[in-house]
């Protein structure tokens, strides 16, 4: 069985909510830092742990600063335009 070749060009954007993706990766980040500070508190030395999960918070966190204004700017956008031009929403 031969898989019909697409071209990149046929294919319509992909929309994602930006602010959910965000979200979530911070939430996993702050779950691995509760997960690191329970290892340190065992008594297990962990080289730079800590500061890769704070980073992963702060670098989701800015996400999040951009990624709220954005998505409420572009919802707007769309409901001042009439619509999404036959494509469903993100929500």
């Amino acid at each position: 069985m031969r898989i019909p070749e697409t071209r990149s060009e046929e294919l319509p954007p992909m929309r994602v909510n930006t602010v959910t993706m965000f979200l979530v990766g911070t939430v996993v980040w702050v779950a691995a830092l509760v997960v690191v500070l329970l290892l340190r508190a065992a008594g297990n030395d962990l080289d730079g742990a800590l500061q890769i999960c704070l980073t992963g918070i702060g670098i989701g966190l800015l996400a999040l600063l951009w990624a709220v204004p954005h998505e409420r700017r572009a919802a707007r956008r769309r409901q001042t335009s009439g619509g999404t031009r036959g494509t469903d929403s993100v929500r």
